[in-house]
């Protein structure tokens, strides 16, 4: 429930983004919000107690928190992550290299083109200001000293309400939050900004290829971890999954949860990322954050590691088809992957 009312705050706080746009004593409120966030990062810094003081990792989090939240609110810093994000995701889709081969136009019109994050746009400052909170406050809670020698926490059953509440309908909402319905864009033109459109022949036949790419994908993932630190991590995973996604009824109830995973999670979780995050932050930004979001692996950095790889590949897919295609291939993969932990006679 907590973590759906911060869902639901953010979601506010990109609305009204939106609506400032046209009130301008609105974004001064905003960026009053934010600055309040600012000071209170900052005294919590400047008063920490022994724990975070003798903890170097969460005090430097901490740190980084409360120094990027102040620098978001003036446009000359948000300017340099707009050339950053650009950058990054020119090199990423590939873009760049197919300029360097064709030279169409002067590398100004290029990155000019290419544009994704608007230093000017209120939205986009409060959508930093979230991905900002959201990346530093799930860095606390992982360990990087374990990264090499990562443990996996005791597996606990997930109830199908937080499926529901926070992974899917939270997600969801938050994501039309963040664009703007209903504000600055119609129910269609959301849809269609978030890539929520109906997919071609050949886009549904990508999207199932996805999810053969994803169980390819996880088994070469496995191989790796297998022995990583002498350590059966492969082993420790599915362990780990087996427990959460464990269900008692047989098959009917396993396919229920299936189902609720693969619509909630894959639904949830690629329209954030895919369709709200990646055309302002780029493709590896958000796969980072998809990556961070995954905070049951927060004992396990190695794995934060496979999520944004995958999720930097399905980010490639999106900037090329579109959110419905990629929602094929996550949503399959885990409706399959969840059925066989859960229905496990």
């Amino acid at each position: 429930m907590f973590d759906f009312l911060i869902v639901a705050a953010f979601g506010v706080l990109g609305l009204l983004g939106h609506v400032a746009r046209k009130k301008k004593w609105l974004e001064w409120l905003l960026r009053l919000i934010i600055f309040g966030f600012f000071s209170t990062e900052s005294f919590t810094y400047s008063n920490r107690g022994p724990d975070l003081i003798f903890n170097q990792w969460a005090s430097g989090i901490l740190l980084g928190m409360s120094v990027s939240t102040l620098l978001l609110l003036f446009i000359p810093i948000r300017r340099i992550f707009s050339v950053f994000f650009t950058g990054l995701d020119c090199i990423f889709s590939g873009q760049i290299f197919r300029q360097l081969l064709k030279k169409t136009t002067s590398w100004q019109e290029f990155f000019q083109s290419q544009k994704i994050f608007v230093p000017s746009s209120i939205p986009h400052m409060i959508g930093l200001f979230v991905y900002i909170s959201t990346f530093f406050y799930l860095s606390s809670s992982t360990d990087p000293a374990t990264f090499e020698f990562p443990a996996l926490p005791i597996p606990i059953p997930l109830p199908l309400a937080q499926l529901l509440s926070y992974n899917g309908l939270g997600l969801v909402l938050l994501s039309f939050c963040g664009i703007g319905i209903f504000v600055t864009r119609h129910p269609k033109e959301a849809c269609a900004r978030l890539g929520w459109v109906k997919p071609t022949k050949k886009q549904v036949v990508i999207g199932i290829s996805l999810i053969f790419f994803t169980f390819l994908y996880d088994y070469s993932w496995s191989i790796f971890t297998h022995r990583l630190g002498g350590q059966d991590l492969a082993s420790k995973l599915s362990s780990y999954n087996a427990g959460t996604f464990s269900v008692v009824g047989g098959f009917a109830p396993s396919v229920i949860l299936a189902l609720a995973t693969a619509l909630c999670a894959g639904i949830g979780e690629e329209t954030l990322i895919r369709g709200a995050l990646q055309p302002v932050f780029g493709i590896f930004p958000a796969a980072l954050l998809h990556g961070m979001l995954h905070g049951q692996f927060g004992h396990a950095p190695v794995f934060i590691v496979l999520v944004t790889l995958w999720s930097a590949c399905m980010g490639i897919v999106r900037r090329y088809t579109n959110t419905t295609t990629t929602i094929i291939g996550h949503a399959g993969f885990n409706f399959l992957t969840t059925f066989l932990f859960a229905y496990n006679p």
